[in-house]
């Protein structure tokens, strides 16, 4: 296994832990679509910059990586701020990011021929395991709850999203090594990484303002529209599942959409979409999806800082068999 590649994931893992407590914040400020148009406006901004410097501008793939990214960013981030503040951080991230995991190894493996090893593939399984041991608690008490099943499909069509925009991305990735006639390197794997990522933007950027018009066009007609532009602290999704009153005002951290809108940017698109992108350019869809997937993990005591949440008795027993399965990843 490439240690650059697992060193990136893992960077991916980190940022994406951090996100949806930010994403849950903005949400409740914006409502759920402006809030997704904005974190990628200005993620499009910054990454631009540095593709356009330290990149390549326009890559040779850019149809490619602008479909994955109006599929995983603009269908796929939809998706998921529409059902953040229906299930909660922690089982929003976990679904999403374990389901994501193995259809994108499946998908990526029968579409164009990108196998997992069997080792790999075992350790992989055994990050996810110890992800869901971790923070399975928290499904328990919301299992009858009335928006667990509106939260849960959401969630399951980001995770198919995200699954299929990164084997986009990672199908384009290799189509734009072979053309530039040279393997991926460490020292010019990131004349790649922005690029790609201003394309991606580009295309999921568009695709958040379509969705963004169509909502504002039916508010008066549909309930979804109405709830998509209206701030959840004030409109239908106040008293979400997991959202404790003391979350709703806590003084941790300035309660300003802007501070929220540029921290979701800045550990979504800009750092952790990165980060994913480059390790896409040394590993197989799945198994990069795999180590992304211990942003639930990160997740938890980032929310516990930012909106009030307890880690659950099973946590450390949780990251203990992911950490192993991570090691053994690394080590293969």
């Amino acid at each position: 296994m490439t240690p650059v590649g697992v060193v990136a994931a893992v960077l991916a893992a980190v940022f994406y832990g951090v996100t949806p407590a930010c994403a849950r914040r903005s949400i409740r400020l914006l409502g759920f679509a402006r809030a997704n148009v904005w974190r990628l406006a200005v993620a499009l901004v910054v990454v631009g910059a540095l593709a356009w410097t330290v990149g390549r501008g326009v890559g040779d793939q850019a149809a490619t990586f602008a479909l994955a990214g109006a599929i995983g960013f603009g269908l796929g981030g939809f998706a998921m701020f529409r059902a953040l503040p229906l299930l909660g951080a922690p089982l929003s991230s976990l679904v999403i990011e374990t389901t994501a995991a193995v259809v994108a190894g499946v998908l990526a493996w029968v579409w164009f021929a990108d196998p997992v090893s069997p080792l790999a593939a075992t350790f992989s399984l055994v990050i996810l395991a110890g992800v869901v041991i971790g923070v399975l608690p928290y499904v328990r008490p919301v299992e009858r709850h009335t928006r667990l099943r509106l939260g849960l499909l959401f969630v399951i069509l980001a995770a198919l999203a995200q699954a299929l925009g990164g084997v986009l991305s990672r199908r384009a990735l290799i189509a734009t090594q072979k053309a530039a006639g040279r393997g991926v390197t460490v020292s010019s794997s990131f004349e790649f990484v922005f690029s790609a990522a201003f394309d991606r933007l580009v295309g999921g950027l568009a695709v958040a303002l379509a969705l963004l018009a169509l909502a504002a066009v039916l508010s008066r007609r549909a309930d979804w529209a109405r709830a998509s532009l209206t701030p959840a602290a004030r409109g239908p999704e106040r008293g979400a599942v997991w959202t404790s009153p003391d979350a709703l005002h806590s003084r941790v951290l300035p309660d300003r959409p802007w501070f929220w809108v540029g921290a979701n940017a800045l550990f979504g698109p800009i750092l952790g979409v990165t980060s994913m992108v480059w390790a896409l350019q040394f590993l197989q869809p799945g198994v990069a999806q795999a180590i992304a997937a211990l942003a639930p993990l990160i997740a938890i005591p980032s929310a516990r800082w930012i909106e009030g949440y307890r880690p659950p008795a099973r946590f450390a027993v949780g990251v203990v068999v992911a950490v192993v399965g991570l090691a053994g990843l690394a080590l293969s």
